[in-house]
């Protein structure tokens, strides 16, 4: 649970590192936009992929745990995105 929490949280820190350099390299917001969406839809594909396929080893386990970090981490990229465009359309 602490991991789950530390990842979020870092995911969101991620978010506004993300956010604010983007925006200082406003030539750049387009790339670096489709490179975010494009890895977030790829580890989306690959985690429910890997998901489905219930494997019961203990290396499994292993990762069944690291991706589901990975999980938190993008939920709270994806979290902090939308708070920020919510601060700057208001």
């Amino acid at each position: 649970m602490l991991f789950s929490l530390i990842c979020f949280f870092g995911g969101f820190l991620a978010s506004s590192i993300v956010d604010t350099s983007l925006g200082e390299f406003s030539e750049w917001a387009v790339v670096g936009s489709a490179i975010l969406v494009s890895t977030v839809e790829s580890f989306n594909a690959i985690y429910f992929y890997y998901k489905s396929k219930k494997t019961s080893s203990r290396s499994g386990e292993y990762g069944s745990r690291l991706f589901d970090l990975l999980n938190y981490f993008k939920t709270g990229l994806i979290y902090g995105l939308i708070v920020d465009a919510f601060k700057l359309g208001s």
